[in-house]
């Protein structure tokens, strides 16, 4: 526990800051974690905290994809000695604007650094911090300012935009051993800064080890950038060790055009990625003739995608689904991606992608390892949790056989396990799905039918498919009325699935009459905002409240 008389002092500093920006956060640095030891009213409100935080590390107030952020941030102001600016969101159903937080180490007289301070200026965008902290380079809001004004210069001379990214850094007598990010980004901004031809060039940090630059294209922007990779991996002593830097390149070219800026930095960006598929230095060129299929948005996707399994920036939230009958609570996980570089990105979107690219696999059992995981922690709150498999996930032929492993693994009951099947991803053998389904309720698991009713073969499915539920779509329930046409399908759909024993879940109820009429058709179970919206594990009690609170009201 900090000292009570070393805290005081630094609370008037505190004080004095939430007055300014209502937002503010004191940790405690102690080892490696950050310990929470003032949190102020607005700071609660908007990150939905409370007073049973204060004490606790970052890693346990939030989950790994948000605290491995935090504390990465902190550890930079702690090795630095320096603030650390970021454009942030902070609970993003709540504030559409991007703030900055800031995180400011407090360095005492004895030159100790033991705590931070961290607010958020929502009054400043992060157009207003112009300058990174770390390198002096201007900030990439500003970069991308100056970009702007350049390219709405009339000129016969295009522009060289390159987007660099430091692959990696070998220690040369320690193999791997882990360098100081604030050593490696500033070593590396001076050997671009130094190289860069003089003439109408502007240099910036992007973000972490991602730096970009712009200079007039009368230079050869490709020689230029192959002798810049060299002088990059000339090795730089480090303490008693050296260290040789990589990078990846992308590279694009425009002319002079209006409010083009933004395109001219996703296009260097994009050839970066594909940069990054090679090993060592490399380099690609954006071609805005040859947008083949190696060049399509979704593979940038599908790239970004395959490092957030690794960086641990998938997240499963679970939303529950109230019984009407008991008022008992499961609910479904829900996948989300937060990107350290894209902010959370639309689920349609990435799914998608994934889909596309065969990487859903990897995403579909990595979800249900979690999901047993947290069942097993967790089995007296979550009870029992649905899962959405992808068409190429359900013609696995080990998917049973993984199933099984991973409730093994967990010391799980399958029958704590619902496995859901939207119709489009539905197979065209219905032999074949039959069987499979078949094999899946022999071992245990119950299986739904999602977004029903959004396809002509619905019923049809009813009548083949060895099925435990269904989950009337939501385009069914958001304009349900009474006596309405919604009213009438919902009705007779309850009416056939209760002759064919088959249980309905409701999705997307969001309002009181909603959940008040499927009540009266003798629905068995509705989820929706009304009963809580998806969120964290550390979340689902709240969830859980609402849920219960709810549907009491129903009785």
């Amino acid at each position: 526990m900090a000292d009570k008389d070393e805290v005081v002092p630094i609370m008037n500093i505190v004080k004095s800051f939430e007055e300014m920006y209502g937002v503010v956060f004191l940790m405690e640095a102690k080892g490696a974690q950050f310990i929470y030891r003032y949190i102020s009213s607005e700071a609660k409100e908007i990150a939905s905290l409370d007073d049973r935080f204060i004490g606790e590390p970052i890693c346990v107030v939030y989950p790994n994809y948000i605290s491995a952020h935090l504390s990465a941030l902190y550890s930079e102001a702690k090795e630095s000695r320096k603030p650390v600016v970021v454009g942030d969101k902070l609970n993003m159903e709540l504030i559409d604007e991007v703030a900055r937080l800031v995180i400011m180490p407090v360095i005492q007289a004895n030159d100790e650094l033991k705590y931070f301070i961290s607010y958020t200026d929502r009054s400043s965008s992060p157009t207003g911090a112009d300058v990174d902290l770390i390198t002096g380079l201007p900030s990439y809001h500003l970069f991308v300012s100056k970009l702007k004004d350049k390219l709405q210069t009339v000129s016969n001379t295009p522009i060289a935009l390159c987007y660099f990214k430091l692959r990696q850094e070998k220690n040369k007598e320690a193999g791997m051993q882990k360098v100081d990010q604030a050593i490696l980004i500033t070593e590396l901004a001076k050997r671009i800064l130094n190289t860069l031809p003089e003439v109408e060039s502007e240099l910036a940090r992007v973000v972490g080890d991602e730096f970009i630059c712009f200079f007039s294209a009368q230079h050869d922007a490709i020689a230029w950038v192959k002798e810049l990779q060299q002088i990059i991996s000339i090795p730089f002593p480090v303490g008693e060790f050296e260290v040789v830097m990589e990078t990846a390149v992308g590279i694009s070219f425009q002319k002079f055009e209006p409010n083009s800026e933004l395109t001219v930095v996703n296009e260097a960006y994009h050839a970066m990625l594909q940069a990054k598929l090679g090993d060592g230095n490399t380099l690609k060129v954006f071609h805005i003739n040859h947008q083949n299929e190696e060049m399509r948005p979704e593979l940038y996707l599908v790239q970004e995608l395959k490092e957030a399994i690794v960086n641990n920036e998938l997240v499963v939230f679970f939303q529950p689904i109230v019984s009407v009958k008991t008022g008992e609570v499961h609910y479904e996980a829900l996948l989300r991606w937060f990107s350290s570089r894209l902010g959370l990105v639309p689920t349609d979107s990435f799914i998608a992608a994934a889909e596309e690219s065969g990487v859903i696999l990897e995403i579909d059992f990595w979800v249900m390892g979690k999901v047993c995981e947290h069942l097993a922690a967790h089995h007296e709150e979550l009870h029992h949790v649905s899962i959405n498999l992808s068409i190429q996930t359900l013609e696995s032929p080990d998917l049973e056989t993984r199933l099984l492993s991973s409730c093994s693994k967990y010391g799980i009951d399958p029958g704590m396990l619902e496995i859901e099947l939207t119709e489009h991803t539905l197979l065209e053998d219905e032999t074949s799905l039959i069987k499979k389904l078949r094999c899946l309720r022999e071992s245990g698991f119950k299986v739904a039918i999602d977004d029903f009713g959004m396809r002509y073969a619905s019923f049809n499915y009813l009548r083949v498919l060895p099925v435990d539920k269904i989950k009337i779509d939501k385009a069914f329930v958001q304009n349900l009325k009474r006596n309405s046409k919604e009213d009438h399908i919902i009705t007779s759909i309850l009416a056939l699935a209760k002759k064919i024993g088959v249980n309905v879940t409701a999705e997307g109820v969001e309002t009181v009459e909603q959940a008040e009429i499927l009540v009266a058709a003798s629905c068995d179970e509705l989820q929706g905002y009304l009963f809580g919206k998806p969120a964290p594990y550390e979340h689902v009690q709240t969830a859980f409240e609402q849920a219960k609170k709810q549907w009491s009201r129903l009785l």
